[in-house]
C-alpha cells in the first residue's frame, strides 16, 4: 500500500470552499505514493487555535501507527497562531509521534534536517505576521463602517444590503412576504408548513421571526478585535408592528420544550394508510399495521390489517392472524366523513395580561431606536414616549387570562376530507386517547369498539386534536 497519510483541509470561513484543497492533495498523494486514509475538514475553523483538537486527534492518530504523514497544502493552513512556542510544540509532537508534515507550497516545511527546521520557524513566523496583517486591515475596514453607521453581520432571509462598501444599508426586499410568515406563527401555523409555502428551512423561518430588528427598526452589529467587542445600531425601516412581532415570538418560546428537540435515530418510512400504527394488536396489543401492495400480475391487493410485534423484535406475536382491513376504515371513514359536531379553538375569552407584553415589546423598540437617532426632535418624541409608556406599564392592573374553548367555523366531517393521511391519522390517534378504540371480534367478523371503557383510554369528553384545536362530544359506547 505505500505510506499511508492523513489529509489537513482548513477554510477560516463558513462562506470559503475547500474542494480546491481536496483535489490539489488529492493529485499530490498520488504522485508522491501515499494513499490518505483519513480526512479532516474543518469548515470555518480560524488557526488561530479553534484548529488545535483536530490537530491533537491526528498526533494520537499518527502515534497509534494509522498512518505517517499529515498533507497540507500550504502551512498556513495548518497553524496561524501569534505564540510561536505554541506552533513549534505542535510540530515537535507531530515529529515525536513519528509523524511528518508535508505542505504542498513548502517543501522543506516540518522537515528534521537543519534546513528544513530553518524553513519551519520562517514559515511560522510568517504566518503569525500575515494573521496580524489581515486582522489590522480588516479591523481598517471595520472602524469605516462603524463612523458611516453601516451593516456588518449575517441577516435573514428576505433581508440583504445595498450601497458602497464600507455603508452597507440592510433593508427588507419583501416585507409583505415578512409580514405574512408573521401572521402564519401567530396563528400557530406549523414553521413546516410556512418553510413550504416559502421555500425555506424551518430554521430559517424561526430565525426571521426572532430578528429584532424586524419591529425595532435596529439592527445590532458587532465586532470583536484583540478581545473587546464593539457593537454599534444600524437603523433599518421596521417591517411589522411589536404587537405581531410579540405575538409570532410567544408561539415560538411557547412551543421551545425537551419534545421538540431531535431524538437522532434512523428516518423513519412514512405509513401508506392513516389507519397503520393506531390499533392495537388484539393479543399482543403491539400495534397494527395496513399491509397491501400488488400481486405479482400487478393487481391490487385486499388491504390486511397485521400485528407488527414490539419494538426491537418487530416480530409478530403469531396468535392474532390478520384481518381485512377494508371494513375497519370503511367504518371509520364513514363515522368521521358525515360527522358536523363543531370544530373548537382554544383561544383567550378574557384577561389582559397579554396587552402588557405587548407594550414592553413596543418599549424595546423604542430603546433601540434611541441609540440610532440624531434628530433632537425625534429624540424628545421617543423620549416622551418611552416615559408614558414606562408608566403606563409600572401602573398596569393584571386581570388573569381566563381561556375556553370557540368554534371555527370548520366540522369534523370537513376537517377529515379536507385532511392528508398525517391529519387522518391525528384525528383517529386523538379519539383513541380520549374515548378508546379498539379492534374487535363478533359473531366471527372483525369490527371496532370505541367507548371509554378501555385501558389507556382519557375518558374525556374533549377530543384534543393538537395545535389548539379539538371538538366535543358525549362519551359513548358502540361497537362497529
Amino acid at each position: 500500500m505505500g505510506v499511508l497519510g492523513a489529509g489537513w483541509v482548513r477554510v477560516s470561513t463558513g462562506s470559503q470552499d475547500e474542494t480546491s484543497q481536496v483535489k490539489i492533495l488529492t493529485e499530490e498523494a498520488a504522485q508522491r505514493g501515499i494513499t490518505i486514509v483519513r480526512w479532516f475538514r474543518l469548515h470555518g475553523y480560524s488557526a488561530q487555535g479553534a484548529q488545535e483538537p483536530a490537530l491533537r486527534e491526528a498526533i494520537a492518530e499518527i502515534a497509534r501507527g494509522d498512518y505517517s504523514v499529515l498533507m497540507v497544502t500550504e502551512s498556513s493552513r495548518l497553524d496561524r497562531r501569534d505564540d510561536l512556542d505554541a506552533q513549534a510544540e505542535i510540530l515537535l509532537g507531530i515529529r515525536s509521534a513519528g509523524g511528518d508534515v508535508v505542505s504542498i507550497a513548502e517543501p522543506q516545511f516540518g522537515r528534521t534536517d537543519f534546513a528544513g527546521r530553518v524553513v519551519t520557524l520562517v514559515a511560522q513566523h510568517a504566518n503569525s505576521e500575515k494573521s496580524k496583517t489581515v486582522r489590522r486591515t480588516t479591523y481598517r475596514g471595520i472602524s469605516m463602517i462603524v463612523a458611516n453607521g453601516g451593516h456588518h453581520g449575517p441577516l435573514p432571509a428576505f433581508w440583504e444590503t445595498r450601497g458602497d462598501r464600507y455603508a452597507k444599508q440592510a433593508y427588507c426586499v419583501d416585507p409583505d412576504a415578512v409580514r405574512d410568515i408573521y401572521r402564519r406563527v401567530a396563528g400557530r401555523e406549523s414553521l413546516s408548513s410556512v418553510a413550504r409555502a416559502y421555500d425555506l428551512y424551518p430554521a430559517s423561518v424561526k430565525n426571521l421571526v426572532r430578528f429584532p430588528a424586524n419591529h425595532t427598526g435596529v439592527v445590532e452589529c458587532r465586532y470583536t478585535y484583540e478581545g473587546a467587542t464593539e457593537v454599534w445600531g444600524h437603523r433599518v425601516a421596521p417591517v411589522v408592528e411589536s404587537p405581531l412581532w410579540w405575538r409570532a415570538n410567544n408561539v415560538l418560546a411557547t412551543n421551545m420544550t425537551d419534545g421538540r428537540g431531535n431524538k437522532g435515530g434512523r428516518p423513519v418510512a412514512r405509513p401508506a394508510n392513516w389507519l397503520s400504527g393506531v390499533l392495537g394488536c388484539p393479543s399482543c396489543g403491539a400495534k397494527l399495521h395496513v399491509h397491501g401492495g400488488q400481486t405479482p400480475a400487478g393487481n391490487p391487493r385486499a388491504p390486511k390489517l397485521r400485528c407488527g410485534g414490539h419494538a426491537k423484535q418487530r416480530q409478530a406475536c403469531g396468535v392474532f392472524t390478520g384481518c381485512d382491513a377494508g371494513p375497519v376504515i370503511d367504518v371509520i371513514d364513514a363515522m368521521l366523513s358525515g360527522d358536523v359536531t363543531p370544530v373548537l379553538a382554544f383561544a383567550r375569552v378574557a384577561g389582559n395580561a397579554h396587552e402588557r407584553d405587548e407594550m414592553r415589546a413596543e418599549l424595546a423598540r423604542i430603546q433601540s431606536r434611541l441609540s440610532v437617532t440624531e434628530n433632537d426632535d425625534d429624540l424628545d418624541k421617543l423620549v416622551a414616549k418611552r416615559k408614558d409608556l414606562k408608566a403606563a406599564i409600572d401602573g398596569f392592573v393584571v386581570v388573569p387570562d381566563v381561556y375556553d374553548y370557540a368554534e371555527t367555523g370548520q366540522t369534523v366531517g370537513a376537517m377529515w376530507a379536507a385532511g392528508d393521511t398525517d391529519v387522518k391519522r391525528g384525528m383517529v390517534r386523538a379519539i383513541k386517547e380520549s374515548w378508546g378504540l379498539a379492534l374487535s371480534e363478533h359473531g366471527g367478523h372483525w369490527g371496532i369498539t370505541m367507548g371509554t371503557g378501555f385501558t389507556g383510554a382519557g375518558g374525556a369528553d374533549v377530543v384534543d386534536l393538537g395545535n389548539g384545536l379539538c371538538f366535543r362530544r358525549e362519551s359513548t359506547h358502540a361497537t362497529r
